[in-house]
């Protein structure tokens, strides 16, 4: 029988280590975790005040190639940024702190975000056939930037800082805004533009075609609302015994995310090989153009075993815990004579790349087994990895499940996820001692930009280190094709597959209801919560493409006669209600007052709600659809927490080849904290790695 374990283990157990989301920067460094704070140091950076300022310094910082602007944040690489089963992500914090790359789909809702987030009052994302663009609205006007392409086009004659920037619909008007700017066909005039202006187009005197993507306007589209989702954030929880580890460059040359799609019910590597400009899959995720690559990092985790913390709760059976001062890394069954199970989470704010464990393990005779399982649906289903057979005293290793072996990698049971449940199942019959693990220890490896890590340089480096409000974020991981295993209450549904795109919707004619639980895993009072999902308008017959971020034609059509398309998002404190509305589907806001009717109405929507009447322990959010459709769901609870033990950051770096280290420890990890690491006066400095560890 299932139970919580927490409110038992409380009992005895006065207090526990663990720190929230702490985040350590150099001085001046961007914060890519916050969307708000990254634009504003776009800003001081740039020295930027006006909105015209502002809009170019954001544009300047994306441009892909890093010879324009520092860090070179950005870089242009095609097949690496994909996550089953959405597709290409579009998330903006994903796409900054465990790629910083992408193509022209993934860097239009990036820039789309980070102007919202700098004070805009709108952007949006233009979808030309082949190309997808970005426009920001300030002096009553829409105008357009490309970070992708490098460029953007002024109207008139003058200081090309102080005039006008063009919008989408302006050169859909007049081809001549662009191509008005050339000398001759791979010439620009410099007095017209600002550096850089389209340099691949311009060197290959492709400006004429560029310019005919927007002229060709019967294949423009524009997405009036959001085109980026919000349901990511860089929280996370450090337990006691746990590291967060980020290399500053991969720990192999062949260790990376490696993408991989679903269609057709076939798993296939998603990137696809370039030989002729000598994109190669091996290579990894790395920039065609300089030296830039990937990172990557761990989360180490060594359970202590009296910890309440170091469980999941409400999914362990039959187990004789240790208590405070006893061996706390040994675990044995309480009946002997029955099976046990114990459930660790492992929550990662990066993509993960794969996960191994390792323990010892002490299995009397033939007759005792342990079985190790994962779960990425929050434990609605579970993976195999491995069994181990006894007799059988010593160490263990093992990875997770493997789905797939291909030609440059593995896909494993959690690739491509951000958190999954490990589960050790415990069988045999005899006294506790015939049966024992100890020594647990989870490793799960994850993909960073190491663009966002905290780099030292030469001398004296002044580093900041700062807490995040006391939260605990569980992200609830809900997949649409799978929802009534998540539901509380979903009526009139239907799920519709399309070669594994696939959407909810309503039954003909009829108002979908979808209500779904929200708790915390050891149902203690929340403190709010996150909801989102993907919204599709898509009676034209034009639905999304996961493959390609693109459009793609659909024979499904979310109407049918007279009706109105309607949907909305919901909540309240009882399954019966009352209801608060927190999102309904409406009519675009025209700012500039010019009605679009080219238009991909895909609204992505996320919101969060805090200040929860005292004591709340479950919520409910409802989905209603009415010739709609839904093709994600997006769900997180947030219960506080303080944090408390102590942190140890490590800086690893060398010095014309010498390994060198700093360690700091901060004793209240509540509070914000600066110190100064000096990495030399001379030489060569070459970063390795941060490390944060709880104890």
């Amino acid at each position: 029988m299932r139970k919580c374990l927490l409110s038992i283990l409380l009992l005895s157990v006065v207090a526990v280590a663990q720190v929230y989301s702490p985040s350590v920067l150099r001085k001046g460094q961007i914060d890519a975790t916050d969307l708000a704070s990254l634009a504003q140091s776009i800003y001081k950076a740039a020295g930027a005040v006006t909105e015209r300022q502002k809009a170019e310094a954001i544009w300047r910082f994306f441009l892909t190639d890093g010879r324009f602007v520092t860090p070179g944040f950005w870089y242009h690489i095609a097949g690496w940024t994909y996550e089953e089963p959405r597709g290409e992500v579009l998330d903006p914090i994903k796409l900054l702190n465990s790629y910083g790359f992408g193509l022209c789909y993934h860097i239009a809702p990036l820039l789309e975000a980070v102007f919202e987030a700098g004070g805009f009052r709108d952007a949006r994302v233009w979808f030309l056939t082949g190309h997808t663009v970005t426009e920001v609205f300030y002096g009553g006007a829409y105008h357009y930037f490309d970070s992708d392409m490098m460029g953007y086009n002024t109207i008139g004659k003058g200081n090309v800082h102080e005039l006008p920037v063009a919008s989408v619909r302006q050169i859909e008007e007049d081809g001549s805004i662009i191509l008005g700017k050339l000398l001759s066909p791979k010439e620009v005039d410099p007095a017209l533009v600002d550096y850089p202006w389209y340099p691949a187009d311009l060197r290959e005197a492709a400006i004429g075609g560029l310019a005919e993507l927007f002229t060709t306007t019967s294949d423009n589209w524009l997405y009036p609302y959001k085109r980026y989702s919000q349901g990511h954030t860089m929280d996370f929880v450090l337990r006691r015994g746990e590291s967060l580890i980020r290399y500053f460059e991969p720990e192999g040359g062949n260790l990376y995310y490696l993408p991989y799609k679903l269609v057709g019910g076939r798993w296939e590597e998603f990137p696809q090989e370039i030989r002729s400009y000598n994109i190669r899959t091996e290579n990894g995720p790395r920039s065609q153009k300089d030296a830039r690559k990937w990172a990557t990092g761990l989360i180490e985790y060594t359970p202590m075993l009296s910890d309440p913390l170091a469980y999941y709760p409400a999914l362990n059976q039959n187990l004789k815990l240790p208590k405070p001062g006893e061996d706390e890394r040994t675990l044995r069954r309480k009946d002997s004579d029955a099976p046990a199970s114990v459930v660790f989470d492992v929550a990662s704010p990066y993509v993960i790349i794969n996960a191994n464990i390792h323990m010892d393990a002490h299995l009397k005779t033939e007759r005792h087994n342990l079985v190790i399982e994962t779960s990425i649906d929050d434990g609605k289903t579970w993976d195999g990895a491995a069994t181990l057979h006894g007799p059988f005293d010593g160490p263990w290793s093992t990875s997770v499940g493997t789905r797939l072996r291909s030609e440059h990698g593995t896909l494993t049971a959690v690739s491509g996820t951000y958190g999954y449940l490990l589960r050790i199942r415990m069988a045999g019959p005899g006294p506790d001692d015939a049966l024992r693990v100890s020594r647990i220890k989870i490793i799960t490896r994850f993909q960073v930009n190491p663009r966002t890590l905290p780099a030292l340089e030469t001398g004296r480096n002044q580093m900041l280190y700062r807490p995040r409000a006391g939260m605990r974020r569980h992200a609830i991981p809900v997949r649409v094709d799978k929802v009534q295993a998540y539901a509380y209450k979903a009526a009139n549904f239907r799920y519709v597959d399309e070669n594994s795109q696939g959407f909810l919707m309503p039954v003909e004619g009829r108002t979908a209801e979808l209500v779904l639980e929200l708790a915390s895993p050891d149902r203690s009072p929340l403190e709010g919560f996150d909801a989102g999902g993907h919204f599709l308008d898509i009676r034209d017959g034009l639905a999304p493409d996961k493959l390609t971020a693109e459009v793609r034609k659909t024979s499904i059509r979310s109407t049918s006669g007279s009706s109105i398309p309607a949907a909305s998002l919901s909540w309240a404190t009882s399954p019966e209600g009352p209801y608060t509305e927190l999102w309904h589907y409406e009519e675009p806001n025209w700012l500039d007052g010019e009605v679009i009717h080219r238009t991909l109405r895909w609204p992505e929507v996320d919101r969060r709600v805090k200040s929860l009447p005292r004591g709340t322990r479950k919520v409910y959010i409802r989905y209603r659809l009415q010739g709609m459709a839904l093709d994600d769901i997006r769900l997180a609870t947030l219960s506080p927490g303080i944090s408390s033990g102590r942190l140890e950051i490590v800086h690893l770096w060398n010095e014309n080849g010498h390994p060198k280290r700093h360690v700091e420890q901060i004793a209240n990890p509540g509070a914000a904290h600066s110190y100064v690491v000096s990495a030399g006066e001379i030489g060569k400095i070459s970063n390795a790695a941060v490390i944060l560890s709880c104890h």
